[in-house]
């Protein structure tokens, strides 16, 4: 005997799939955010350093004290030739305190970049970011004006962030 299923069973069926996939994808994105190489790509480092790069190195999950979390990632070119992601997910409290300190160093040319964004020196070899509670630094070392490059890859994290 043939069986027959109810039409608002696949209906209900279909629904749930839907809502079983947009939970998992949103999961995706939240640990995706918590990556910092899913954030700051192979790609995105042979960019920045203008040449190709090897696979990258990776720390993620590291407790950083009560409520908050950190990952790294960082890529290798030539020579001394290197880029690392620092991703920091902060307390209200402790993005306070970084906010107050950016505020006092260099913000040329980083306009539209996070909420707030700093040089970490006249070197241009480090810049960070701080958007709401995520603190991101990125760094550049072993290429010459490294200004420019270090801000293409702030703003490919930065909207992988959104």
């Amino acid at each position: 005997m043939p069986t027959t299923t109810c039409p608002a069973n696949r209906v209900a069926f279909a629904a749930a799939v839907i809502a079983g996939l947009a939970i998992a994808a949103a999961s995706a994105s939240a640990a995706s955010k918590d990556d910092a190489c899913a954030l700051l790509t192979q790609q995105d480092a042979a960019a920045a350093l203008g040449e190709d790069v090897g696979q990258p190195e990776s720390k993620s999950g590291l407790p950083m004290g009560p409520g908050m979390t950190a990952s790294n990632c960082s890529y290798a070119g030539s020579g001394y030739h290197k880029i690392a992601l620092n991703v920091i997910r902060m307390t209200p409290e402790t993005a306070a305190i970084y906010r107050a300190m950016c505020a006092k160093k260099g913000h040329e040319g980083l306009a539209g970049l996070g909420e707030m964004s700093c040089w970490y020196d006249s070197d241009h070899e480090e810049l960070q970011v701080l958007n709401g509670t995520i603190f991101f630094s990125i760094e550049l070392r072993g290429i010459k004006n490294p200004t420019e490059p270090i801000k293409a890859a702030a703003k490919s994290v930065f909207a992988r962030l959104e």
